[in-house]
C-alpha cells in the first residue's frame, strides 16, 4: 500500500511537471472579432466536431474563426440556451431558459415544450444517457424517451413553498440523481422523484473519482459518494466560488471546472486531479472574472471556456510558442549560462533561476557606478578624440539606454549610451571604460569595435585604452557598420551600404570590392559555427554563405517578399533549422518544410531583438517580452485529415435552399445542371480548423488541369463554365508547417447546348431535308411559270415589240443625257450597244439587269463628271463597277487585276476622273474574240519620282492584228487622252505609250501628280 501510495506521488509529480513544461495558447472570440455576443451560455463540441455555442441571442456554431447563426432557429426566435446535448443518433438538444427544448437532427428541428407535455419551458441543465434524455427545470423534471417519442413528468414532494428549482444531475450504480436548489437530492424515475437527502442550497453538482462535489457560495464540498449514501456525512470544503460547469479531460487526465461568484466575479478555470484542485486561471490565461462554461475537445487537446463577460476562450495545450513578460519590458539581449538566464531589458539586468524572475541589476546602479569611476578618466575625456563617441555626461538615470550585452571569459561587457561596464555573473560590478558603442565583439584577446566617423577600431588593452584605428579610407576598412559576428577564425562586418567585410590575421578584406558577394546593403550577419555566414540585406533576402578560406559559396537564398513578408528583424540557425523573423511571420525553414507562425499562433510581437538556442527552446527577445519556442513540438505537429463542408452554393446567383444541405454540408456533390447554368459561387468551410488564417487554398476545375493562383477566403467562383464534366479539386495548404491535402470538392455535368442534342441534330436535319424539298417545289413550280409566259410572250409578239421599242426609247433618252453630261460618247455607245444586243437577242431578263446596273453606273459617272478631280480611290472604284458592266455581256469570262504601289496613298492622290476607263473600254472591245482562253486586264500603278504611271495590260490579241489594232488605239479616245494628259502634266511630249507584242498590248501614262 506504501508503495503504490509513493508510485502515485510519483506520477503525480512528473505529470505535474509534464503539465507545467506545456506550452498553452489562448485564443479570444468576442463580439470585436466575430463572437456575436460576448454572454456565453452554453458550449458543446460534438462529435462530428462542430463547436455549438449558446447565447442569450440564439444558437451559433464555430465556421472556422467565425460563428454563424441558425437561420431556421430564428424562425421560432429560440434563445437563452443554457445547455446542449447530443444523443446516440447524433442529434443535438439545446436547452432554453424560457422556450423548452429544440431538437436539430442536421437539417429539421422539432420544439419541445409545456405544449407538447414538458413540465416547464425554463430549462436549466441536460443529462442524456441511454436514450433517455433528463431535463432540469424551474418547477420539475421531465424525461424524455428518445426512442418511443415519449416524454414522463415523474412526480415530487417539496418541503417548503420555494420554487422548485432543478439544476444539475449525476449517476450513480446505474441510478440517476438530480440535484436542486433549495429542496435537496433526489433520485430520479419515470415515475416519482425521491428524496435521497434534504440538503440545502445547492448550485451545481458532479461525480469525480468516486467522489461526491456540491458546490454552492459557500464552497465545493467533497465526499466519498458511498459515505453520501451511508449517511456518513463528512466533507472537505474547498474555498472556491459557485462551481458552473464541469467536464472531463481524458487527455490531461483530470476533471475541468469553471465558477464565479455573482456580483463579485472572482471567477476561476481549474482541475481536480487525483487528490489536488489545482487552479489553472492564470496558466490557461482566462481574463474573465466571469467564466461559466467549460468543454474539453476529444479530438484535439484544447478547451473551451465560455464566459459571462468576455466572451469565448479557445485554450491550445501542447502548444509550441509561449510568451512572457519581465514587467511587460522590452527584452534587448538573452543568454544562458549552465541553468540560469539572463535578460537585458530598459530597465537592467535580470536572472531566471528555478522559474523565478529577480532583478540582479537596476539601471540606477548602472548610472552610479557611471558616476563614481568616470573621473578616473578625466584626462582621456578631456581630449578631442574623434576615434570615439561623446557621452553626455548631463543625461539623469532614466535617459540610460542599453544597447548590447557579450559574454567574455567570465564576465558580461554591457555597452550603454554613457559607456561601457563589465560586470560578473553575480551582477557586480568589475570595470567602467568611457566608451560609447553599439557594435563591438572580442576575438583572439583583442577589443573590436566601430569608429564613429567610419572605420574600426582595435584595442590590445581595453582597460587602459590602448588601441589601434583603422580609418574607411584605407579601402578594405568597413564604415557603416550595422552588425557584427565572429567565429574562431576570423570577425565579419555587416555595412548598410559597402557589403561585407572580414577581418583576420591582421587585415581587412571587402566581398564586394573581391566581387565574392554582391549585396552592399546588408542590415545582419550571423555566424554559424565556423565555417557558415548568415547574411540578411535590407531588401529582405537571406543569403546562407559557405566560408573557404577568402572564398564566399552561395548555399541558399530566400527571399522574403516572395513568402509575404517585406522586412527582416532577426535571423539565426539553430541546428537544422533556419529562423527568419520578419514584418509578418515567423519562419522556420527545417529540410524541404516551411512553417510560418502568425498572429493567430500567439506570434503578435514581430520586433525580435535577439534569440538563443539552449538545444530544445529557443528564446526570442521582443519588445514586450519574450517568446519560447519549442522546435521539437513545431516540427512535429499531427498533421490531421481536414474535412470540407459545402455550406452555400449559387447557381447564377441564385443560392440552393436549406432542403439541400445537412449538418452544414451539400447533400448531392455529383450536380447535373442545364447547360445555362454555368456559374457558380462556392461557399466551403473546414471542420475543426484550430488555425484557419493559416491556410491558403487553389483549385482545379479537373485532375488533369493546372492549378489556379492562390487565395485565402473559403469561396471559390467559376464563371462562364462550356458544357462537360468537372471534378472540381481543392487544394489546403497549412502555412504553419506546409501541408497539403487535395479534395475532391463537387463533381459537376454541365448538359451540351441544345444545338448539339442528337435530337436536336436529327430535327434539324429533317426541317432543312424539308426546306430544300419545299424550295425545289417552288422553284420547279416558278420554272413552269415561266415557261408559260415564254409561251405568252410568243404569242403576244405586238406586245414585246412594244416594249424593245420601248427600250430602244430608253437607251435613245440615255444617249442624249450622257451627251448633255459631256460623258465619253465611245464608252456610252459601246455599252448601250452592249444591252442593246441583248435586247436584239430578245434575253429581255439580261437587258433588265445589265440596264440596272449600267443606271447605277451612269449614276456614278453623273457625280464624277460634277468635279475635276478625284481620289485615285473613287477612280478605281468606278472602274471595278465599269468592267462588272462590261463583263456581264462576256459571261464575267474576262478578269480584271489592279496591282497599287505600297508607296501610293490612294485616298490622297488626285487624278481627272474617267482618264483610265477608255483604255480598258478598248480592251474589252477589241483584244478578245469568244475563243480566248482565261482573257485577263491587268492595271497597275506606280510612283515614279512626281508621275503617277498607269499601266493596262492585256493578253489578248497584239501584235497578231496589228493592223486593225492600230488603228483601234489610234482612236478618237487616245487623242482625247493624250491631249488631256499634256495640259494636266503641261508639257507637249508624249504621255502615252502603246506596245504591241504577241502575249497581248501595254499601254502607259503618265500623269503629273505634284
Amino acid at each position: 500500500m506504501l508503495f503504490r501510495k509513493i508510485l502515485l506521488l510519483i506520477l503525480f509529480i512528473f505529470c505535474s511537471n509534464q503539465l507545467f513544461a506545456q506550452f498553452v495558447l489562448t485564443k479570444q472570440y468576442t463580439y470585436e472579432n466575430g463572437l456575436p455576443a460576448n454572454e456565453i451560455l452554453s458550449i458543446y463540441k460534438d462529435s462530428r466536431n462542430f463547436v455549438w455555442v449558446g447565447t442569450r441571442y440564439g444558437v451559433f456554431v464555430k465556421d472556422m474563426n467565425n460563428f454563424k447563426i441558425l437561420k431556421r432557429f430564428e424562425k421560432v426566435q429560440y434563445n437563452n440556451i443554457w445547455t446542449i446535448v447530443e444523443d446516440k443518433e447524433h442529434n443535438i438538444w439545446f436547452g432554453s431558459y424560457g422556450q423548452g427544448i429544440l431538437k436539430f437532427s442536421g437539417q429539421d428541428f422539432e420544439q419541445i415544450n409545456t405544449f407538447k407535455g414538458l413540465v416547464s419551458d425554463r430549462v436549466r441543465n441536460l443529462f442524456y444517457i441511454n436514450d433517455l434524455v433528463y431535463v432540469a427545470t424551474q418547477g420539475g423534471i421531465s424525461i424524455i424517451d428518445t426512442k418511443l417519442k415519449k416524454i414522463y413528468n415523474p412526480s415530487f414532494e417539496k418541503s417548503n413553498n420555494i420554487v422548485f428549482e432543478a439544476v444539475s444531475f449525476f449517476e450513480y450504480q446505474n441510478k440517476i440523481y438530480v440535484t436542486t436548489i433549495d429542496h435537496g437530492i433526489y433520485e430520479v424515475t419515470r415515475s416519482k422523484l425521491k428524496l435521497i437527502s434534504p440538503f440545502d442550497k445547492i448550485n451545481y453538482s458532479f461525480v469525480h473519482h468516486n467522489n461526491l462535489y456540491f458546490s454552492s457560495s459557500k464552497g465545493l464540498k467533497k465526499i466519498p459518494i458511498n459515505d453520501f449514501f451511508n449517511k456518513k456525512l463528512t466533507y472537505v470544503t474547498y474555498d472556491l466560488p459557485i462551481i458552473r460547469s464541469h467536464n472531463l479531460s481524458k487527455k490531461r487526465n483530470s476533471l475541468l471546472i469553471v465558477g464565479n461568484d455573482v456580483g463579485a466575479g472572482n471567477g476561476i478555470v481549474s482541475e481536480i486531479t487525483e487528490n489536488e484542485i489545482n487552479d489553472q486561471t492564470e496558466k490557461f490565461k482566462i481574463t474573465s472574472d466571469y467564466p461559466y462554461r467549460i468543454f474539453n475537445s476529444k479530438t484535439d487537446d484544447l478547451i473551451y471556456v465560455g464566459s459571462l463577460d468576455k466572451g469565448l476562450f479557445e485554450v491550445h495545450f501542447n502548444h509550441f510558442l509561449d510568451f512572457s513578460t519581465i514587467d511587460n519590458k522590452r527584452v534587448i539581449e538573452i543568454l544562458k549560462i549552465k541553468n540560469v538566464d539572463y535578460f537585458l531589458t530598459p530597465e537592467g539586468l535580470y536572472l531566471k533561476q528555478n522559474n523565478e524572475f529577480k532583478k540582479l541589476v537596476k539601471r540606477d546602479n548602472f548610472y552610479n557606478y557611471m558616476l563614481q569611476n568616470k573621473e578616473k578618466y578625466k584626462n582621456f575625456l578631456n581630449q578631442s578624440n574623434k576615434d570615439f563617441y561623446e557621452i553626455d555626461y548631463t543625461l539623469k538615470a532614466k535617459n540610460l539606454r542599453f544597447y548590447k550585452i557579450i559574454i567574455h571569459e567570465e564576465s558580461f561587457l554591457i555597452a550603454t549610451n554613457l559607456g561601457l561596464f563589465e560586470l560578473d555573473f553575480e551582477g557586480n560590478f568589475k570595470h567602467y571604460l568611457p566608451n560609447k558603442t553599439n557594435q563591438f565583439t572580442y576575438f583572439d584577446n583583442q577589443f573590436i569595435q566601430t569608429n564613429p566617423f567610419g572605420g574600426i577600431l582595435i584595442f590590445d588593452d581595453l582597460k587602459n585604452i590602448k588601441y589601434t584605428s583603422y580609418s574607411a579610407a584605407q579601402g578594405n576598412v568597413p564604415k557603416d557598420v550595422v552588425s557584427i559576428c565572429q567565429n574562431k577564425n576570423a570577425v565579419f562586418f555587416g555595412s548598410s551600404l559597402d557589403g561585407l567585410f572580414k577581418y583576420e590575421n591582421g587585415k581587412f578584406i571587402s566581398y564586394l570590392q573581391n566581387n565574392q558577394f554582391n549585396e552592399s546593403k546588408l542590415k545582419m550577419i550571423k555566424c554559424i559555427g565556423n565555417d557558415q555566414l548568415m547574411v540578411a540585406t535590407e531588401f529582405a533576402k537571406v543569403y546562407i554563405l559557405q566560408i573557404k578560406e577568402d572564398e564566399l559559396i552561395i548555399k541558399k537564398i530566400i527571399n522574403i517578399r516572395d513568402i509575404g513578408g517585406e522586412n527582416i528583424s532577426s535571423i539565426d540557425i539553430f541546428g537544422e533549422s533556419i529562423l527568419i523573423g520578419t514584418n509578418r511571420n515567423l519562419l522556420v525553414f527545417n529540410k524541404d518544410k516551411t512553417y510560418m507562425i502568425s498572429n493567430e499562433q500567439g506570434f503578435v510581437n514581430k520586433d525580435i531583438h535577439s534569440s538563443i538556442f539552449d538545444g530544445k527552446t529557443v528564446f526570442l527577445g521582443v519588445e514586450n517580452g519574450y517568446y519560447k519556442l519549442d522546435l521539437n513540438n513545431l516540427l512535429h505537429q499531427p498533421n490531421l485529415t481536414k474535412k470540407v463542408l459545402i455550406t452555400d452554393l449559387k447557381i447564377n446567383d441564385i443560392a440552393f435552399g436549406d432542403e439541400k444541405f445537412s449538418w452544414f454540408d451539400l447533400i448531392n456533390k455529383n450536380l447535373k445542371l442545364k447547360n445555362n447554368e454555368n456559374n457558380l459561387a462556392i461557399n466551403f468551410s473546414i471542420v475543426d480548423a484550430n488555425f484557419p488564417e493559416n491556410y491558403k487554398y487553389r483549385y482545379r476545375i479537373n485532375p488533369e488541369e493546372g492549378w489556379n493562383d492562390y487565395f485565402n477566403d473559403e469561396t471559390i467562383f467559376l464563371r462562364n463554365l462550356r458544357y462537360g464534366e468537372y471534378k472540381i479539386q481543392l487544394e489546403i495548404t497549412d502555412t504553419n508547417n506546409g501541408e497539403k491535402q487535395i479534395v475532391d470538392l463537387l463533381s459537376l455535368d454541365i448538359a451540351e447546348p441544345f444545338y448539339l442534342n442528337i435530337y436536336f441534330v436529327l430535327l434539324s436535319f429533317l426541317t432543312f431535308g424539308l426546306i430544300i424539298y419545299k424550295y425545289n417545289s417552288n422553284k420547279i413550280s416558278t420554272l413552269n411559270k415561266f415557261n408559260q409566259l415564254k409561251i405568252s410572250q410568243l404569242n403576244e409578239i405586238n406586245q414585246q415589240e412594244n416594249k424593245r421599242l420601248q427600250l430602244e426609247r430608253q437607251l435613245t433618252e440615255t444617249k442624249l443625257t450622257a451627251l448633255q453630261s459631256q460623258m465619253n460618247p465611245h464608252f456610252i455607245f459601246n455599252v448601250l450597244n452592249s444591252i442593246q444586243f441583248y435586247i436584239l437577242d430578245n434575253d429581255i431578263d439580261n437587258a433588265l439587269n445589265s440596264l440596272g446596273r449600267f443606271s447605277h453606273l451612269i449614276r456614278q459617272m453623273l457625280n464624277l463628271s460634277t468635279k475635276d478631280e478625284i481620289s485615285l480611290n473613287d477612280e478605281i472604284d468606278f472602274l471595278k463597277l465599269y468592267v462588272e458592266v462590261e463583263n456581264f455581256r462576256w459571261q464575267n469570262k474576262i478578269s480584271f487585276e489592279i496591282d497599287i504601289d505600297s508607296q501610293l496613298d490612294i485616298y490622297k492622290i488626285k487624278i481627272p476622273p474617267m482618264l483610265i476607263q477608255p483604255i480598258i473600254e478598248n480592251a474589252f472591245v477589241h483584244a478578245f474574240d469568244k475563243n480566248k482562253l482565261e482573257p485577263k486586264i491587268k492595271l497597275s500603278l506606280y510612283l515614279k519620282e512626281s508621275y503617277l504611271q498607269l499601266i493596262i495590260e492585256d493578253n489578248g490579241k497584239g501584235s497578231n492584228n496589228n493592223g486593225t489594232t492600230s488603228k483601234i488605239y489610234e482612236s478618237k479616245a487616245l487623242k482625247i487622252i493624250e491631249e488631256r494628259l499634256q495640259l494636266l502634266n503641261q508639257n507637249y511630249e508624249k504621255n502615252i505609250f502603246i506596245d504591241f507584242h504577241d502575249k497581248g498590248t501595254v499601254v502607259k501614262m503618265n500623269l503629273n501628280i505634284q
